[in-house]
């Protein structure tokens, strides 16, 4: 198995070091979030990266076609390789808090399409025109990856149709692994490829620490921010359990944008135990507990087919100790 993990840059000082860490520690990818209210700038961050680095994978995790134009997107991709050669991607979605915030809804299936392919035309040195005008890249014509992160059936069929590689982020439990593995493999027999041609990663929270009850009371925030990204829409097709589907919905009414991924005890940590939904958040979105815990959740993944996968951090409260957790204690039984 390889591993990754994103997180957000709310300390430009701390990049370095923790980029630095990573790959130390044997992770194979970093991504750095977009989401202008919350924290720096991704490219910003991912420079810094860039220059305390030699082996790990840069990119964004994940940025989005509704506040950066896909010209800006294609040319901040080019610079960052020009940076790490080889080893930066392209991490792209539809967008959550990033558009959020920025009074915007997500982008469109058919604009991120779009988004996408232009952007790797660009990356790829050739001139396209959009509104009557032709778009080039300076310094374009080096091939960068491009990855889309899909939290249902149809963003992840388009992301078998179209990605260099797949974040699938619907939770860790076998069946939403096995539903989100399906979809990206008929998105790219769709279109004529080869399925074991795409890379996938599965995303999960994560939180390692020597005592069970505090890695689990400092990943509920981050579990309940992500059920409020993924669980919206059909409870069947998202596989609620009808027991905590009340539960859910009235989650997703209160949940507070203004604190996602938002460390410490804020209300939407809250949320996880006052609506009964910390266990059901737990097993299904989070690899958390001690290292034995995360090693064997892990495994149960590596059963099922998977081979890669991504951790979010984001809403670390001591974000070296968990990369330095998880390298030492977790990855390497899994590898």
């Amino acid at each position: 198995m390889r591993f990754g993990f994103i997180f957000f840059a709310r300390d430009l000082h701390a990049v370095g070091p923790v980029a630095r860490l990573g790959e130390e520690q044997g992770f194979d990818l970093i991504g750095l979030c977009d989401s202008p209210s919350l924290a720096f700038d991704p490219y910003v961050a991912l420079t810094i990266a860039a220059l305390h680095t030699t082996r790990v994978r840069l990119g964004t995790g994940v940025t989005n076609p509704q506040t950066r134009h896909p010209l800006i997107l294609a040319n901040l991709a080019a610079a960052l390789e020009q940076l790490a050669p080889g080893r930066s991607f392209l991490g792209m979605g539809t967008g959550n808090s990033g558009v959020r915030h920025a009074g915007a809804g997500p982008a469109t299936l058919d604009a991120l399409s779009r988004a996408v392919r232009t952007a790797r035309a660009l990356l790829g040195g050739e001139a396209v025109e959009s509104a009557g005008v032709t778009m080039t890249v300076k310094g374009a014509g080096q091939r960068v990856p491009i990855h889309l992160a899909g939290s249902g059936p149809k963003s992840l069929r388009l992301a078998g149709q179209i990605a260099d590689a797949v974040w699938i982020n619907l939770g860790v439990t076998p069946e939403v692994v096995g539903d989100g593995m399906r979809w990206v493999r008929e998105g790219a027999e769709a279109a004529g490829r080869d399925p074991r041609s795409i890379e996938t990663w599965v995303f999960a929270v994560g939180a390692v620490r020597g005592d069970r009850a505090q890695a689990v009371d400092e990943v509920k925030g981050a579990a309940v921010a992500i059920a409020a990204y993924i669980l919206p829409g059909d409870a069947t097709a998202k596989r609620i359990p009808p027991a905590v589907q009340g539960k859910v919905a009235q989650l997703l009414r209160e949940y507070q944008y203004g604190q996602h991924l938002t460390p410490g005890h804020t209300a939407n940590h809250q949320l996880a135990d006052r609506l009964g939904l910390a266990d059901y958040l737990l097993e299904r979105f989070a690899i958390s507990g001690t290292p034995e815990d995360c090693r064997a959740k892990l495994a149960r993944l590596r059963d099922c087919g998977v081979q890669n996968v991504c951790l979010s951090l984001s809403a670390a409260p001591d974000l070296p100790g968990y990369v330095r957790g998880f390298g030492e204690q977790v990855l390497p039984a899994l590898r």
